[in-house]
């Protein structure tokens, strides 16, 4: 099973994995925990600055949310800048817009520095009102980019066959393969020295007065003068568990006869909101879909998601065959910014989490401020998405609302389960919570017919986890940890897998 399900995602076909660097020090400056845009990114800018540094994965290359992206290098988020510019104001907007505008010449730099070919271009992305309450959102999205300096104009006609009110098209965006560029960006870092050690879980860090140790599950130290976690989510207990929801988005894609009338991105104002763009892959052009997003682990039924959203594709879109369907894992922030910087209390153990959908983005501009903060450089866009921020009156009504759900998981998931349910009413393939001998168990019967228990507690804070159908894991409805159904975890904030059960 990949990381983040049995779905494969358009590029998990098309894209080759590195194997452990032949000879990795004990003592480095700089330990990376994650391999995906995020960790390889910030790995090569500090070996280009003349730091040695180890990145170490608990899966592979890309193996997370990496690999499951869309792709979409965008110089705006979902968080539009009109509700930042309402939250931090016009200068703290600015800055982010200032600084998202250079993400795409970023990505274009390490592309050509390290020769990669990876599909890049560049092309407009066109936001659509498709329903006259969504008019007025539109109106003061674009006043916003105007406002910012963010390069756009209204349009009367966009290059895709969706019915709309009025659009606009945003310039300056980008799109990629995600697996092949941090590949071949990962070799290089290779090849230049660096080391990486996959298939490897971290066990434990202390920091001690100049520097931090790192060991490993299978027992290796590691010394560094710097962490960094760039898991997507610090592991183990932290607020950001609690300031970051965790959410599900779909994703298909599928072939089109012939070529695009024009190289685009688009999506709609809708909730949850509908999104598009084309992608050529080996020779042949195919559109890629996405939405109905919803929280980890709260979806009765994930199959329907992937339902719903090939009935959408079907009726606005005309393809040969889908190729491709997958769904992935992202971090919603209570304030709509990401927390990128130095982990509140550990002066040398940085985070990047929060990304909110738009991880090339983000990803990309962490590694600058990550590795600016290192060499001891602040920035205004360090200090804009600090971890250590105080904006909780910006954020407290989100805060409350993406948290209710979680004290109602801890507490009233204890007596949800299914207590007439019975192992052997398992189907080959379903997953259920059921009650045995007064504790909740988490069962699944595979394809072969075999029953397979664990401890239904999700390890990280005790929320009962919940099997997804379409992905064939356990979620965890809180903070989003999620298992394979052997037990084996597949995304943080929990550290240890679920426990089998022998009856």
């Amino acid at each position: 099973m990949k990381r983040d399900g049995t779905n494969k995602s358009i590029w998990q076909d098309d894209s080759s994995f590195l194997q452990n660097t032949a000879e990795i020090p004990d003592t480095v400056d700089t330990v990376i925990v994650g391999a995906g845009l995020t960790g390889i990114s910030l790995a090569f800018e500090l070996q280009k600055r003349g730091q040695r540094c180890l990145v170490i994965e608990q899966h592979g290359i890309g193996s997370g949310t990496t690999g499951d992206t869309t792709a979409h290098i965008n110089n705006f988020f979902d968080v539009s800048y009109d509700h930042l510019i309402s939250r931090f104001g016009s200068d703290a907007a600015g800055v982010v817009a200032e600084n998202a505008l250079k993400v795409v010449d970023i990505v274009a730099q390490n592309i050509e520095e390290c020769a990669i070919s990876c599909d890049f271009d560049r092309c407009s992305f066109y936001l659509l009102s498709t329903e006259e309450k969504h008019d007025k959102q539109l109106a003061n999205i674009y006043a916003a980019h105007q406002e910012l300096g963010i390069p756009g104009q209204r349009v009367t006609e966009i290059p895709f066959r969706v019915p709309f009110r009025e659009a606009i098209e945003i310039e300056g965006q980008a799109q990629f393969h995600p697996l092949k560029y941090i590949t071949a960006l990962a070799q290089e870092f290779e090849v230049r020295g660096g080391a990486i050690l996959l298939d490897t879980r971290i066990r434990s860090h202390k920091t001690t007065g100049d520097g931090v140790e790192v060991q490993t599950e299978f027992g290796r130290k590691f010394t560094a003068k710097n962490l960094v976690w760039a898991t997507h989510i610090p592991l183990g207990i932290t607020r950001f568990s609690t300031m970051n929801a965790p959410y599900r988005s779909y994703a298909l894609a599928a072939k089109i006869d012939g070529s695009p009338m024009k190289l685009a991105q688009g999506a709609d104002l809708c909730d949850p909101y509908h999104y598009f763009r084309y992608q050529l892959i080996n020779g042949a052009w195919h559109i890629i879909i996405g939405g109905f997003d919803h929280k980890t682990g709260h979806e009765e039924d994930t199959v329907r998601p992937f339902e719903a959203l090939k009935a959408y594709a079907h009726h606005h879109f005309t393809f040969t065959d889908i190729v491709a369907q997958w769904s992935a894992q992202y971090y919603v922030p209570v304030d709509g910014l990401p927390y990128i910087g130095k982990m509140p209390g550990e002066d040398r153990v940085f985070i990047a989490t929060g990304y909110n959908g738009n991880g090339m983005t983000w990803g990309t501009l962490a590694a600058g401020i990550i590795a600016d903060l290192i060499d001891g450089m602040e920035s205004r866009l360090a200090e804009t998405v600090s971890p250590s921020r105080l904006e909780f009156t910006a954020s407290a009504r989100e805060f409350v609302k993406e948290n209710a759900d979680v004290v109602f998981h801890l507490i009233k998931d204890r007596f949800a389960a299914d207590k007439k349910a019975e192992l052997d009413s398992l189907k080959k393939g379903e997953g259920k919570i059921i009650v045995f001998e007064g504790k909740n168990v988490a069962a699944y019967r595979d394809e072969e017919d075999a029953l397979k228990l664990l401890t239904a507690a999700c390890p990280h804070m005790g929320c009962t986890v919940r099997f997804n159908t379409a992905e064939k894991t356990w979620d965890c409805p809180c903070h989003g940890s999620r298992f394979d159904t052997d037990g084996n975890l597949l995304t943080a904030p929990a550290t240890e897998n679920l426990k089998p059960i022998n009856l």
